[in-house]
This record gives C-alpha cells, sequence and structure tokens, in this order.
C-alpha cells in the first residue's frame, strides 16, 4: 500500500545497520567531516536520503527525518513545539472518511480498504503526535527541566512550555468530538466505527490529561521563580559580607582584652536573621539605622511618637432571656406527647387566655397559629418525623393553590400512637 517492494525498505534498513557508527557520530557531535576513506559511504547515505550537507564544505548532518525519529526514540525535548493543528487534521480524517463511504457503498472493495488502511494511519499519527508531545511534557516537569542547568533558563523554559501547553489547550477544545459521529451516520462496516469511537474515546481522555500537566507547569514555574529569589538574596546577602567584613565574628571574641567584663559572662545573644518590627520599642533604633543605610544627605527628622491613654469598661454581662409565647408552644408539644392525642393550637390559645393576660402577655390568635407553625419547622428532622401538623383553612377566592389557614393542629404519628 505504501508505493514500495519490500526491497527497497530492506536495502534502507541494511544502509542504517552497516553504517550505523558513522550516523551515530553524525547524530551525537552535530555534524560528520568526509575524507577519501568515507567520499563513497558518504556519497551512498546522501544518496539515500540519510545524511545531507552542511553550511561548512565537506561536512554532513543526519537528515531531518532521520534525526525527528532518533529525537522520538532519545526522548530529546524537541517535539513538544510542534503544534498540532486540529482542525486540519479533522478536515483531513473527513475527506478520508468520504473517500471510504463512496468506494463501500459502489462496492469497489480493494480502493475501501486502501482508504480505511490511510484512515488507520492517521488516526494513530495524530494519536501519536499528541500522546508523544503531552509524554515530553511531562517528562520536562518531573525532571524539573534538567536538559538546563541555571534556574533562569529553567524558567524560560518552562515559560514556554506552559504557553505552547495552553495554545494547544485551547486548540484542542475548538474541536467537538462528538461531531465525529456523524461520520457513522450511514450503514458503515463495524471494524469502521470502532476506530471512529475508539478517536473519540482517546480525544475526550487527553484534554484531562493536558488540563493537569497545565496545573502542573504552574505550580513548577511558581516554585522555580521562588527559588531564584531566594538564590538572588543569597548572592547578594553574600556579596554584602564580602564588601563587609566588619560583620564576621572572630572565634576567640571571648579572649580578646578589651572586651569589658560583664559581657564575659553574659547569657548568650538570641541571634536571628531578621529584625521583629513588632517590638515598639526598637522602633526608633530601627529607623535611625535604616535611614544611616540608607546614605542620604540630609537625614529627616524622625517625629516623636503621641502616646495616649485608653480607657474601656469592661463588657457587660446579660443573662439570655427566653420568649414566654416560645415557651409555651414548647408547652403545647409536650401535652401532644404526653396525653398521646391531637393539640389545636387555637383551642390551646382559649385555654391559656386568661392566664397569660394575667401575666400581661398579649397575642393575637393569628400571631399564636403562626407561631406554632414556626416552632414547628425549627424543630429537628426527628422530631418533625415523630410529630404530624394538620393545617385547617379554606381556599383564597380568585386563586388555585393559596389558603389562609385559620388553625394548626399537632399530633403524634399514627405509627408512634399505636
Amino acid at each position: 500500500m505504501a508505493g514500495f517492494d519490500s526491497s527497497q525498505v530492506a536495502t534502507l534498513l541494511r544502509q542504517i545497520g552497516a553504517y550505523n557508527d558513522l550516523l551515530a557520530s553524525a547524530y551525537v557531535f552535530g555534524s560528520i567531516a568526509s575524507d577519501e576513506q568515507d567520499a563513497n559511504t558518504i556519497n551512498l547515505l546522501h544518496k539515500s536520503g540519510l545524511i545531507r550537507p552542511d553550511d561548512s564544505p565537506g561536512e554532513y548532518r543526519v537528515t531531518t527525518d532521520l534525526k525527528r525519529m532518533l529525537n522520538r526514540l532519545m526522548r530529546k525535548q524537541t517535539s513538544y513545539r510542534q503544534l498540532t493543528d486540529m482542525g486540519k487534521v479533522i478536515e483531513a480524517i473527513e475527506e478520508v472518511v468520504k473517500d471510504y463511504q463512496l468506494a463501500t457503498i459502489a462496492k469497489e472493495q480493494e480502493d475501501a480498504e486502501y482508504y480505511l488502511d490511510q484512515l488507520d494511519d492517521l488516526l494513530y499519527e495524530t494519536k501519536d503526535s499528541l500522546n508523544n508531545n503531552l509524554e515530553n511534557m511531562h517528562f520536562a516537569i518531573v525532571s524539573q527541566f534538567g536538559f538546563v542547568s541555571s534556574l533562569s533558563n529553567k524558567i524560560r523554559q518552562n515559560e514556554r512550555y506552559l504557553s505552547h501547553a495552553q495554545k494547544l489547550l485551547n486548540e484542542l477544545q475548538k474541536i467537538d468530538p462528538h461531531d465525529c459521529y456523524q461520520w457513522l451516520d450511514w450503514l458503515c462496516p463495524n471494524e469502521f466505527a470502532r476506530k471512529i469511537s475508539s478517536f473519540v474515546y482517546w480525544y475526550n481522555q487527553i484534554l484531562p490529561k493536558l488540563r493537569l500537566i497545565i496545573d502542573n507547569m504552574r505550580i513548577s514555574l511558581f516554585r522555580l521563580r521562588r527559588d531564584e529569589k531566594q538564590a538572588s538574596q543569597l548572592r547578594n546577602m553574600a556579596r554584602f559580607l564580602r564588601k563587609h567584613p566588619e560583620f564576621d565574628l572572630d572565634e576567640k571574641l571571648y579572649e580578646l582584652p578589651d572586651l569589658p567584663e560583664q559581657l564575659k559572662y553574659s547569657p548568650a545573644m538570641p541571634l536571628r536573621s531578621y529584625v521583629d518590627t513588632k517590638q515598639t520599642d526598637i522602633e526608633q533604633d530601627l529607623l535611625v539605622l535604616v535611614q544611616s543605610l540608607r546614605k542620604q544627605a540630609v537625614v529627616t527628622p524622625i517625629k516623636a511618637r503621641t502616646t495616649s491613654e485608653v480607657s474601656f469598661k469592661p463588657i457587660e454581662r446579660i443573662a439570655a432571656k427566653e420568649d414566654f409565647f416560645e415557651e409555651q408552644t414548647e408547652l403545647l408539644f409536650e401535652r401532644v406527647i404526653i396525653n398521646n392525642c391531637a393539640v389545636s393550637a387555637l383551642s390551646f390559645y382559649q385555654e391559656f387566655q386568661n392566664i397569660w393576660l394575667a401575666k400581661s402577655q398579649v397575642i393575637t390568635p393569628k400571631e399564636w397559629i403562626e407561631l406554632v407553625f414556626s416552632c414547628y419547622c425549627k424543630l429537628t428532622s426527628a422530631q418533625q418525623k415523630a410529630l404530624n401538623i394538620k393545617m385547617k383553612g379554606a381556599a383564597v377566592t380568585g386563586t388555585t393553590d393559596n389558603y389562609s389557614y385559620s388553625d394548626v393542629v399537632i399530633e403524634l404519628r399514627g405509627e408512634l400512637r399505636a
């Protein structure tokens, strides 16, 4: 199907195997120089399309196709730059699908097999290219971009990888893989349907992997930038200490005769690599030190801090008071549970109204019914399962599902009552 016979392919493979050392040197060292002994061999490899002339006369390099194959096999970080144009790939697949459909409908078996093989190669190359692309990006993240050594180059490579991955994700999201099922909208063979279905399934799996790689790249870029900042701070501190040797403490400081006697017996001073700015007693000295380090010609006078006294009263503790009528609703629920009977909110109100008035507690019947209903709604799920509420009322004229309730009845559920 490829247009060549097996003998031509075998001859090319024998040439690669026979001159493996020469091709390996050209790949590893970048180029090889021709001499009189290798002239015939180099001419043969040049005619076979395995090497090509270099810019310098008498030197040869490995051709792009062979180098690309070796790069993929040796996991060189070059193929991540190849941005696959999925729009053109989908168009190419669609053209092959139409050719296969027409050949199958016309019962041209040999042409249909050719188009099916062509479709299989195209789908495999697409999946292999994207999978290899993602593998190389994942390998670069895991190895912390080990193919470069300095932090600045690692950050630059991470930014390039991240930009490429984001462009690739934006391009892949423009394609709706479910549109590919339209290619199966005819009496197609099962083998063709399996190829298209597996391609759609793979396409849906590749997007989450790419998003995960982008997240890991962002985390890696943040860590590399943090490491670079820390390394820069350490270099600046080392440079400062080299310029100011007076900050180096003598190891035999305690033996110096000029050291005061009081310091020889004083406890060790706690050393820190930072200044605690929260301590207000060192604020003035710290400002003077900062001004002197800046080497200003005219030191701005430091304003004295104005202080003032703040008086406060202790927080008054107030005991929480329960609402009177909420306690009455609890008594209503207790009567239902203890007496195992249904209790009407309105009848309960009429029974205890005089007692409430004697205690100067006033509430209208409508507000009392609404309070009982709201207290029932505030019960826990287990309590609501034990109690049942029935609403008594009439439909509002002019509406369908609106009711004006005049009373609520609380009772135990049937299974608990039994």
